[in-house]
């Protein structure tokens, strides 16, 4: 969560909230005293105290080493983004979501949008907003910062290989009436390449009609476990675990990936195409 996101009182943030003033009035410290120690403003720690106001993984830290409350802050911070997470995340999700953060590779053909993982807030809030018009402007937020704790998982300690097979289309797809959310975007994208988070490759649009124009699929490889296959669809995602269907979809990406560009070709369509939203 940045610490400028604000979101209206949530029980989880006014339970950590009174942990972190209780912890603050152990230690006979204000809260003026302790906005000059860790650098953040008073009201904003009297926000976080009253849940009215989401902590930052640095604000609590920074909070904890002060009050040296031995990392409890720390971890009431994790148990409570974990909570929200779940909270904001379709029942239907959650099995991949716990999937997701365990596995050690993840293979990925998307036909018509980024992957998740892949995503910028603004790319990920124009999605969010496309597929529910009605949701409030907090329950909005909370989807994007769920979406965006999601990636942390390609910044943990030994990360998963992310391979992602994309259609050319996506480049060039419009997510709003300004050009900048895309170009943020593939900007994004050719960081995560060049830095070697994720393996990009790209289909181009020349080669035609092929197995995975029925929708976007993942598989994540697991630690002692067999792979498995995540499958998109109109009205929900699916978790897949019968091996004969992980077998075919993991044929289908292998196909897939046969015809999509190499990295380093993929990475230069990828720069062409976000020099086209600059224009």
């Amino acid at each position: 969560m940045a610490d400028h996101q604000t979101i209206s009182t949530h029980p989880v943030l006014v339970a950590l909230g009174r942990e972190l003033k209780i912890a603050r009035e152990r230690r006979g410290i204000t809260q003026q005293d302790l906005a000059k120690e860790i650098h953040f403003s008073d009201s904003h720690i009297s926000a976080v105290e009253t849940g009215q106001r989401p902590a930052s993984n640095a604000f609590m830290q920074r909070a904890d080493d002060v009050l040296n409350a031995g990392g409890i802050l720390v971890r009431l911070l994790e148990t409570a983004q974990a909570t929200a997470s779940h909270e904001v995340m379709p029942e239907w999700f959650r099995p991949w979501a716990e999937v997701e953060a365990t596995a050690t590779a993840l293979r990925s053909y998307q036909p018509l949008v980024l992957d998740g993982l892949l995503q910028t807030p603004a790319y990920a809030r124009a999605l969010l907003q496309a597929g529910d018009p009605t949701a409030s402007e907090e329950t909005l937020q909370r989807a994007v910062e769920t979406r965006l704790r999601r990636q942390q998982v390609l910044s943990r300690p030994n990360p998963p290989h992310l391979i992602t097979v994309l259609e050319e289309s996506i480049l060039h797809r419009p997510i709003s009436d300004s050009p900048t959310p895309m170009r943020e975007q593939l900007d994004h994208l050719i960081t995560l390449a060049s830095t070697g988070t994720a393996d990009i490759h790209i289909l181009r649009t020349e080669v035609g009609v092929h197995r995975g124009l029925a929708g976007a699929f993942v598989l994540a490889t697991l630690p002692n476990h067999p792979d498995v296959a995540y499958i998109d669809t109109q009205l929900r995602g699916l978790t897949i675990e019968t091996t004969t269907d992980v077998d075919a979809a993991r044929r289908i990406w292998e196909g897939l990936l046969g015809e999509a560009l190499p990295k380093r070709q993929s990475l230069r369509l990828i720069q062409e195409a976000a020099q086209s939203w600059k224009t």
